[in-house]
């Protein structure tokens, strides 16, 4: 049986090499923020999940047995559904502040998806929550903010800001230094909470004012847990309306920020769009178009305009920025990724309304002329990109509104580009709210080698893959001098001299190399023979590379399957 168990840890290591680094995922978490139920503007709240080349059986649960039942949902290539969370609000929320619950989702697949979670769908509260799956998951956050609008103090309950916490596994040990006053704590006071997997805590802002928000506030912890932004019902009137809408998105730990940003301006009425810098190390320096706006020390926050089409940030260290986005006076917002060798080749999300759908979308240049929306070209052109100002001529920006008469709400709408990655935000809504969120990826390339059979006989066909990344050359060595240039090799009837391990080198113009590897066993696949006890001897046949055990002579076998099932373990 040890041979069944390294097996397995192959094939682990495959499935976590596979998805180290994409904002498409196999497992999502997420702590929903509580939402002020006043006129139902909490509700209704759905996840939607979006399927890529392959189907998938998705899974949303709640590991710590919050009292959602599980919902599984089959998708077919390239779909989406959705999953009406609304029936258990009151299990899914984090609220009240300061206290543990069980609340937190999972969503797993079998293949790879997007998922975001979406409150008050078609109402005047919305607000999008991109998921993030692995790159969501840290050890050490800044909490952003923003903190020109106050939360309204015309609803009951009262809307509030919080950041919100879930731990990923057991024995989760989680310190908190809040910057305000939080529910139960006071500020600049550490203290730490114990959390087990799937459980969830809510750190609400005990004051509605904008100058009692919660940025800079710092959370570590002794193993991976996920933090999403909630920003509640906040005031229009600072953008000269009586709006008041949800902001906020799922944030990323210190490990996934950079220093250099690239941010568009919307449709918000003056003073404009926002930006909320959170510096990470002390001594930062913020530059803004070429201009040197100011230094932060680890965990403060300055607040930006975006006066122009496109802003260019760029720090001496790796800091959060934060967009306060809109339409009118009403308000989202969502965390930014940074723009240094980062992005996706292909993005797919679903559009939920018919009201306005806009995508922006960024690029280096070269490749503002090989993007197909669905499959098709001639959506989205040269014709639509401008140079941003301050790089020159490198990064080139687009605004694109994709009409409801032909990508009507329900529509999965898929980007994609041939040649390059690119970074792909959404803004959807208009004068009734707004939500925003950025879809594609925020971590840094990688390279991810893997097979599907880590495992396999003589005689079989070994296949070899690597995520696509655009415009990226790709070099595999491996056992018996085996190499090749192709992105995914098939080495046919394999041998014993066949077995070890692959390397693979991914080279990425402008980025530089990387590296991966995954470890292949090849089999004789021949059955190996056992006995169980002296008295009783049936005949076991162990088939590696099916992973099985079958009893090839029972006759002989009557003591019954619990002595049979005892000393199988023990093999």
């Amino acid at each position: 049986m040890k041979k069944i168990k390294k097996n397995l840890l192959f094939s682990l290591f495959s499935l976590v090499s596979l998805f180290s680094a994409a904002q498409t995922d196999t497992a999502f978490w997420f702590a929903a923020p509580d939402i002020s139920s006043d006129f139902s503007y909490d509700r209704p709240v759905m996840l939607r999940i979006t399927s890529y080349s392959q189907p998938c059986v998705v899974t949303v649960f709640q590991p710590a047995n919050g009292g959602m039942p599980p919902q599984t949902i089959t998708l077919a290539p390239n779909s989406t559904q959705t999953v009406n969370l609304t029936t258990w609000l009151a299990n899914i929320e984090c609220g009240p502040g300061n206290i543990i619950q069980n609340n937190g989702l999972k969503i797993v697949s079998d293949n790879k998806i997007s998922v975001y979670y979406e409150v008050n769908v078609n109402g005047p509260n919305p607000e999008i929550f991109a998921l993030k799956g692995r790159n969501a998951l840290g050890n050490q956050f800044y909490i952003s903010s923003q903190y020109l609008l106050s939360n309204s103090s015309t609803y009951t309950p009262r809307p509030y800001s919080s950041f919100n916490i879930v731990a990923t596994e057991d024995n989760t040990q989680v310190t908190i230094v809040p910057t305000q006053n939080i529910t139960g704590h006071a500020a600049n006071i550490t203290f730490t909470i114990s959390l087990n997997k799937g459980q969830t805590y809510a750190a609400i802002a005990s004051s509605q004012a904008a100058a009692a928000h919660l940025q800079g506030s710092s959370v570590s912890s002794t193993k991976p847990i996920a933090i999403t932004l909630s920003d509640d019902l906040l005031s229009g009137a600072e953008y000269g309306g009586i709006c008041a809408d949800m902001a906020g998105d799922q944030t990323v730990p210190i490990t996934i920020t950079g220093n250099e940003y690239i941010a568009f301006k919307s449709n918000l009425n003056s003073p404009f769009d926002k930006l909320y810098i959170t510096a990470t190390q002390n001594g930062t320096t913020i530059t803004q178009d070429a201009v040197v706006v100011g230094t932060l020390n680890s965990g403060q926050t300055a607040q930006l305009t975006i006066t122009n089409n496109v802003t260019y940030v760029q720090t001496s260290g790796p800091v959060y920025v934060y967009q306060l986005s809109g339409y009118g006076c009403e308000v989202g917002s969502a965390i930014l990724p940074k723009i240094n060798c980062t992005g996706s080749s292909s993005v797919s999300v679903t559009r939920s309304t018919n009201e306005t759908f806009t995508l922006t979308l960024l690029v280096q240049n070269g490749g503002q002329s090989s993007f197909l929306v669905n499959g098709v070209a001639g959506v989205i052109t040269n014709g639509n990109f401008n140079v941003v100002p301050g790089t020159g001529g490198q990064w080139y920006y687009a605004k694109v509104t994709l009409p409801s008469t032909t990508y009507p709400n329900g529509t999965v709408i898929r980007i994609s580009n041939s040649t390059n990655l690119f970074q792909m935000g959404v803004l959807q809504g208009d004068i009734s709210g707004v939500g925003f969120g950025y879809f594609s990826d925020y971590n840094s390339v990688k390279a991810t080698a893997s097979t599907n059979t880590p495992t396999l006989c003589r005689g079989s066909d070994l296949q070899l893959n690597s995520e696509t990344i655009a415009s990226a050359t790709y070099g595999w060595t491996g056992p018996n001098s085996f190499i090749s240039s192709l992105q995914n090799p098939l080495i046919n009837n394999v041998t014993a001299i066949n077995s070890g391990q692959y390397y693979l080198t991914v080279t990425v113009p402008g980025c530089g190399t990387y590296l991966d590897s995954v470890f292949v066993t090849v089999d004789n696949c021949e059955n190996s023979i056992g006995s169980i006890i002296n008295t009783y001897t049936p005949v076991l046949a162990f088939n590696p590379c099916e992973n099985k055990i079958t009893v090839e002579d029972a006759s002989t076998f009557n003591v019954g399957d619990t002595v049979l099932m005892i000393q199988m373990k023990e093999l």
